[in-house]
């Protein structure tokens, strides 16, 4: 499969980063890398504001009233703990 696009610009932040690590570049390779990083999660914080406009406002249908879970507690309570004598 030929591959005529261009690489993303994270990719090439990335394989730079890794060209600065092999060099002995610790420092500026993690901030290249972070910054390939965050310029990707960017990209997909954009992408899923996109698809939660397109998509519809509820996802899963009305549970019938009859058909509700009753209420879980919103606390457990666990029996005391004994202590363990290790030898």
């Amino acid at each position: 499969m030929p591959h005529d696009s261009p690489p993303l610009p994270s990719f090439v932040k990335l394989a730079r980063a890794r060209r600065l690590l092999a060099q002995g570049h610790c420092q500026e390779s993690l901030a290249v890398a972070l910054e390939a990083l965050l310029q990707e999660l960017d990209l997909l914080r954009h992408s899923l504001l996109a698809l939660q406009t397109v998509a519809p406002s509820e996802l899963t249908p009305p549970v019938p009233p009859g058909e509700a879970e009753p209420p879980q507690p919103d606390y457990y309570w666990l029996p005391p703990a004994t202590p363990r004598l290790l030898h």
